[in-house]
């Protein structure tokens, strides 16, 4: 009997082996994850779903036995292509707000110590957060940005709406990435809101044609009062100088004729007392007869009046 318990004893341990053998060969395979050089791992157990979010695994192969798993996250860079995002500009001064499209190309990484985090505040919904918000984020920053500045400082409207993305990822619950590459792309005006804006530009032209075209009016007029101001003030200074001139040649004229006058006095009185006349009615016919004499009209002569009849003397010397 004892020689017949020892084979099936040792053919059972042999069976018993042989299934740990195998059951090793299942396990121990089962028993190992893979995490790739571009994924994040959290350990997650597959019976409950639970996830261990204190350590955070990187590429490699680790023994987490044959109940657990990774659950990965991307490590490298995120591509968020945002394709016609609607955005409404600043009108600035000289236009209206303009509404167009433009396309958005960003890449970001999630941070590595922030991987636990992450899961626990957002799961796998994150991709959809981060585009939500940098969404709101660039129409948001967009209305202070006129159109033309797309054009003409395109690396400013690309720092500010890289500046305002990122603080709008840094609000809570924070997204836990960072942000790298930005970039403006493709820009498109629709046809409506094209001619919307020629028609509002060339209205503002109009606008400005017709103010200057008032300014150039006004401007005309009142050339034209300074100058009919300059014209009288130069015909009432012309009229001042001609009646100064005519006041000064009548008081010249009148003072040479009160000069001749008091001269003619003088030298009459001077010649009736050479003459010895002295009586009124001498002085009277001499003075009528001198008058009649150089009347140019009378042709008349009486020799004691002329010249030649009048003896000329010299003070006498001593």
């Amino acid at each position: 009997m004892s020689q017949l318990t020892s084979p099936f004893l040792i053919s059972i341990g042999g069976c018993a082996a042989l299934g740990l053998l195998v059951f090793l060969i299942i396990i121990l395979p089962l028993s190992f994850s893979y995490i790739d050089y571009y994924d994040y791992g959290l350990e997650q157990r597959k019976s409950t779903g639970n996830v261990r979010t204190d350590r955070v695994y990187i590429g490699g192969r680790y023994w987490l036995g044959p109940d657990k798993r990774f659950l990965k996250y991307p490590a490298d860079q995120q591509i968020l292509h945002l394709d016609d995002l609607a955005v409404f500009s600043d009108g600035g001064i000289n236009s209206v707000g303009l509404t167009f499209l433009i396309d958005i190309d960003l890449t970001y990484a999630i941070n590595e110590l922030e991987v636990g985090k992450l899961h626990s505040e957002l799961a796998q919904s994150y991709s959809s957060v981060i585009e939500s918000r940098t969404n709101d984020a660039i129409k948001n920053s967009a209305i202070n940005i006129t159109f033309s500045d797309y054009f003409r400082n395109r690396r400013g409207v690309e720092k500010q709406f890289r500046n305002a993305v990122q603080d709008r990822w840094n609000f809570s619950p924070q997204l836990h990435v960072t942000l790298d590459q930005f970039h403006i792309g493709r820009i498109q005006i629709p046809e409506s809101v094209a001619t919307k804006q020629l028609e509002a530009l060339v209205q503002n032209e109009r606008t400005a044609k017709e103010q200057f075209l008032q300014e150039a009016r006004l401007e005309r007029e009142e050339t034209s009062v300074q100058v009919n101001t300059i014209n009288l003030r130069t015909n009432q200074l012309l009229r001042n100088t001609a009646a100064s001139a005519a006041l000064q040649v009548a008081n010249a004229n009148a003072q040479s004729e009160k000069i001749k006058l008091s001269a003619l006095n003088t030298g009459t009185l001077d010649l009736l007392q050479t003459i010895g006349i002295k009586s009124q009615n001498e002085t009277i016919a001499y003075t009528y007869i001198r008058n009649l004499q150089n009347r140019e009209s009378l042709d008349l002569m009486v020799s004691y009046l002329s010249d030649e009849n009048i003896v000329k003397t010299s003070a006498s010397t001593n």
